[in-house]
């Protein structure tokens, strides 16, 4: 039987339509000059699914993991994307179609899979320890190779992780420690809860700590300080109960309040104290730091989300929903538990990111991908990129054009650079109706100015979630690369 096209979905079409194909692209042409002092690799992980599901409507974070590197050096670059080959994947593929339903829903999903992980390794891609990791927070992680992006396996740390593992874990690049959260999936009846991992910088687990929590929420990312931790428990509740009864997997609660839990790094779950702010959508942050005592968290955050239903199964529009960039202050030393929220830039923002080697210490910029003229964001593509200021708000913005969806911006750092700003930043972005996708790199300190070159890749590559930059002198890059 021939593999059935992709049902109707807005991300399965324009710039969200698969390409389902693998490429080795040694030298890409490219419009403009790529600058000397920009030498390193550039990895991004979206959700291509290679068989359409066949019996729910398809969510833009069900899809197969792709992995796409770009390594940039001496003025060229060459491309390589492999999807990340899982156990779920693999299957699959000698069934010839889709067994697992959306998410990994038990009531839709083929008793053939049955003892099969639900992974699709589809979020993040980092390197640490030496390994390339493509990562989803239902699952562990999955090495690649960092160079072929081959598969090589679930990484288990030495049996330590198991279970689940952080979309977003953060690397001290002061420390070369690597912070992680685990969900834990619980049935009814038992209590929620996570796992708390710090790794060093060879990939060996120092400390694991499971933490009580409110309820069991899509913690798709938490915060790290150089001396506290901080999970986020939102208004996103999971409940595999009401999945089993026909509602979603994963909807709003608006009577939900937002939970923020705080722990010394080192701590235990009984050192926890638990701060409260307004419901809120909140999966992104810039940068997290202590000041003055209190802990400061640069998030990209909305009243409610377009993503989910509600629990009665209403879902919200993108316009309801926009996320801007605000800043959350927390205060341990108050005798409140209120978190204090101020919007810093009030654009249409997605995926805030500062110069990575800052995270865990004060930063003073966020790079983002924004929105001007797109009806949703997220379905019709984010159109534009910013740089805001977040000591005074100020933007640095570039429009690509009106259709275009630009993804996550990513600082660069130049060889040898060493302060904020001092390098570029990346996006991959598609043109309305284009044929193909360009890598585009600004000079940092000036995106309004324009492109300082445009890599062209010769297909559409999808519009994916998360990417990770590593220059040729960097402690991670040379681990892995070595």
């Amino acid at each position: 039987m021939a593999t059935a096209r992709y049902r109707e979905s807005p991300f399965l079409v324009g710039h969200h339509r698969p390409n389902r194909m693998e490429v080795d692209a040694p030298d890409l042409f490219i419009e403009g000059e790529l600058p000397d002092d920009l030498a390193g690799v550039f990895y991004r992980n979206g959700a291509e699914p290679l068989y359409p599901p066949t019996d729910e409507d398809y969510h833009w974070f069900d899809g197969d993991g792709m992995v796409y590197a770009f390594f940039l050096g001496e003025g060229r670059v060459s491309l390589r994307n492999r999807w990340v080959r899982t156990e779920k994947l693999l299957l699959e593929m000698k069934e010839g179609r889709r067994l697992f339903g959306v998410h990994g829903n038990p009531m839709t999903t083929d008793s053939k899979a049955a003892g099969t992980r639900y992974n699709t390794a589809n979020t993040n891609v980092i390197l640490h320890g030496g390994k390339l990791l493509a990562l989803m927070e239902g699952a562990p992680p999955v090495e690649l190779d960092p160079r072929t992006l081959d598969t090589l396996g679930e990484e288990h740390y030495g049996g330590v992780i198991t279970t689940t593992f952080s979309a977003h874990p953060k690397v001290d690049h002061g420390t070369g420690e690597l912070i992680n959260i685990g969900v834990i999936a619980r049935n009814k009846g038992t209590e929620p809860e996570i796992r708390y991992d710090i790794i060093d910088s060879e990939g060996r687990p120092t400390k694991t700590e499971f933490i009580p929590v409110p309820h069991q929420s899509m913690m798709h990312t938490f915060f790290v300080t150089e001396n506290h931790v901080v999970f986020p428990v939102t208004p996103l509740d999971v409940s595999i109960t009401r999945a089993i009864a026909g509602g979603p997997l994963v909807a709003w609660d608006p009577h939900r309040p937002t939970k923020l839990g705080v722990m010394p790094r080192t701590g235990t779950a009984a050192d926890v104290r638990w701060f409260e702010a307004e419901p809120r959508h909140m999966m992104h942050e810039a940068n997290v730091w202590e000041q003055d005592g209190r802990l400061v968290a640069d998030v990209a955050a909305a009243d409610g989300t377009a993503l989910f239903p509600d629990i009665n199964g209403h879902r919200r529009s993108h316009q309801e929903t926009r996320q801007s960039l605000r800043r959350w202050t927390i205060d341990p030393g108050a005798a409140t538990d209120v978190v204090r929220e101020e919007i810093l830039n009030d654009r249409d923002i997605q995926f805030p990111r500062p110069d990575d080697r800052l995270m865990t210490r004060p930063s003073a910029h966020a790079f983002a991908n924004s929105n001007l003229h797109s009806a949703d964001g997220r379905a019709d593509g984010m159109d534009s990129v910013v740089r805001v200021d977040t000591r005074t708000g100020a933007e640095d913005l570039y429009h690509f054009g009106d259709g275009a969806a630009a993804g996550e911006l990513i600082f660069a750092p130049r060889v040898g650079g060493t302060d904020e700003l001092d390098g570029y930043a990346l996006t991959l972005m598609h043109r309305a109706g284009a044929a193909e996708t360009e890598l585009v790199v600004f000079d940092a300190r000036n995106l309004s100015g324009g492109p300082l070159a445009r890599v062209l890749i010769p297909f559409a590559i999808p519009s994916g979630f998360h990417c990770n930059y590593y220059s040729v002198d960097s402690p991670l890059y040379r681990q892995a690369m070595a």
